[in-house]
């Protein structure tokens, strides 16, 4: 990354200013100091002052320098810090879908997903536009594009089949209410069978099956692991997730880079 993206410039000409001036009164000291005509004469005083202000104001300079420096690194670590933060929290939120549509698919875990997907491609937009990212060395904004590419597809997919999947819910919920109607007038010897259909999975959950209508999710779906209730690691998505996890963590001063098993 380079510094000059995170180093405010004022502080730079008032440490050179500072440094100038030292300079400047350490010169006209010894200068003064020469030319004297004796050792204890006003202008030898004069001379040796001009030679502490000089120290002075090396010194003042020097430490405002190494303490501004020090400021500037902890900035830098933190906002580093923040946007792993933000990164892990927005990965454990699509996996928490994720398991929530495996275990329950219907339009509402659907969305639930989608909606997830399309806050962190927000998020890593965002990163891509800092500009400590946009001025790297392209590594961590490769790893990114990978994150946001692979999240494209099921968040199109989404908009493409939403009117479908509306449509199917909307059918389910009537179909829903027909079953207990009839449920409510049966005698009791066939309450039990058509009990069961309650609870049979309904349209919108074979649809979400559906390989060929969904291909985009069932190709994210195989990539999650619901036993572990996180992406495999062998997946695109948690590749490109590891490895931005480990520039941010260098960056924000952390060494370690994977994740616990």
């Amino acid at each position: 990354m380079r510094m000059s993206a995170w180093r405010p410039r004022g502080i730079v000409v008032l440490a050179v200013v500072l440094f100038l001036l030292a300079t400047g009164v350490t010169v006209a000291g010894i200068l003064l100091l020469i030319g004297a005509p004796t050792a204890s004469g006003v202008w030898s005083e004069i001379g040796r002052w001009l030679l502490q202000l000089g120290t002075v104001l090396a010194g003042t300079g020097l430490i405002t320098a190494v303490f501004r420096q020090v400021d500037i690194t902890r900035a830098r670590r933190e906002s580093w810090t923040a946007i792993l933060q933000d990164l892990v929290v927005g990965q454990d939120a699509i996996e928490g879908a994720a398991m929530r549509l495996v275990s329950t698919p219907d339009a509402r875990t659907y969305a639930d997903l989608v909606e997830r997907c399309r806050e962190m491609r927000a998020l890593l937009r965002r990163v891509i536009a800092l500009p400590e990212v946009y001025n790297s060395d392209g590594t961590l904004r490769q790893q990114i594009h990978r994150m946001r590419h692979y999240l494209k597809p099921i968040v199109k997919e989404h908009e493409l089949r939403l009117l479908r999947v509306s449509r199917q819910e909307s059918l389910d919920k009537k179909i829903l209410e027909m079953r207990i109607q009839s449920l409510a007038k049966n005698t009791d010897r066939s309450q039990s069978a058509n009990s069961e259909q309650m609870f049979r999975p309904m349209g919108v959950s074979k649809i979400l099956r559906d390989e060929d209508e969904f291909p985009a999710l069932a190709a994210f779906l195989r990539d999650f692991d619901d036993t572990e209730g996180e992406f495999r690691p062998q997946s695109e998505i948690d590749k490109a997730y590891e490895d931005v996890k480990v520039i941010l963590r260098r960056n924000s001063g952390a060494y370690r880079t994977r994740r616990a098993g």
